[in-house]
């Protein structure tokens, strides 16, 4: 069996729309849902009335890691399917998956992900250290200003199953077994880097990642759609590459991504007294925000 584990946090007609793809396309393997509700005001009940196999469990917004980790907890099946309210999914890839992973040993496999408008998501990635990031950083944005040829190339790259040093929690599969042996996800993470901690942790546990790109899921990033998420997770993206840096790197890509964010967030904040870009800064320094 399956569990699809999907966190809700201000998303409800994303979480909606998501579950009634899972329910509208996987036929072939026999699975259940749980939803880890992080927003109280969001009235789920309704999905479990709708759907059989479907669990909606009432959480207080300890972040993603933490959210993942309870939906684990409630979990019946062999393998764990991580995977974003703000994704559709549009074929039934499961048996096929099955297939292949069945009886190999893997850490983690990202899945296959499409924007909206069709074009390949970039989803993947190598090794995270500064110029690794750096490279990882240029390749985002020629994805975002749909540079065709360069994302049609990146497609053919991952046309088959891949090796990959990390894969993106939006839609993710581990083996409940080896989930539980690497201790679930870090819930020092907020948000972000948190697949990427879980990944390297199963690297070291010699178990290799993958890329699977048999699947068609679209994700629609609706962080986009609420400002309080370009603000916020704006932060925590900040703070958790900054924990994940001081977990797996050394000394000098450490000093060289404190150094470059210090100089970059202070320049920043003197020319626009933005309290977010202080708030990075300080996280910078050590003093991590309060939770709210």
């Amino acid at each position: 069996m399956i569990s699809v584990i999907i966190i809700n946090y201000k998303q409800k007609k994303f979480t909606e729309s998501c579950v009634a793809s899972v329910y509208d396309n996987i036929k072939s393997t026999s699975f259940e849902v749980i939803v880890i509700n992080n927003s109280p005001e969001d009235d789920l009940s309704g999905l479990e009335k709708t759907y059989e196999e479907l669990k909606v469990v009432s959480n207080v917004n300890k972040g993603f890691s933490q959210a993942n980790n309870l939906g684990a907890k409630h979990s019946k099946g062999d393998y764990l399917f991580f995977l974003n309210a703000d994704t559709v999914i549009r074929s039934d890839f499961t048996k096929e998956f099955l297939s292949m992973f069945g009886s190999k040993e893997f850490g983690a496999v990202g899945l296959k992900l499409y924007n909206e408008d069709g074009t390949f998501q970039l989803s993947t990635g190598k090794e995270i250290n500064f110029f690794n990031e750096i490279k990882n950083k240029e390749d985002e944005q020629r994805f975002r200003e749909r540079d065709n040829e360069f994302i049609g190339s990146k497609e053919k790259e991952f046309d088959k199953v891949t090796e990959a040093d990390w894969v993106t929690g939006a839609a993710m599969i581990i083996r409940k077994v080896v989930y539980e042996k690497a201790g679930g996800f870090d819930e020092s993470y907020f948000l972000y880097y948190e697949d990427a901690d879980i990944c390297k942790r199963l690297q070291k546990e010699g178990l290799k990642n993958y890329f699977y790109p048999d699947s068609d899921i679209v994700h629609l990033k609706g962080e986009n759609e609420n400002p309080e998420f370009r603000t916020d997770t704006y932060y925590y993206s900040k703070e958790s590459q900054l924990n994940y840096y001081k977990k797996h790197n050394g000394v000098i890509d450490n000093v060289l991504l404190r150094s470059y964010l210090l100089i970059k967030f202070t320049l920043k904040y003197i020319f626009s007294f933005n309290k977010l870009y202080l708030k990075i800064v300080k996280a910078v320094l050590g003093m991590k925000a309060e939770r709210t």
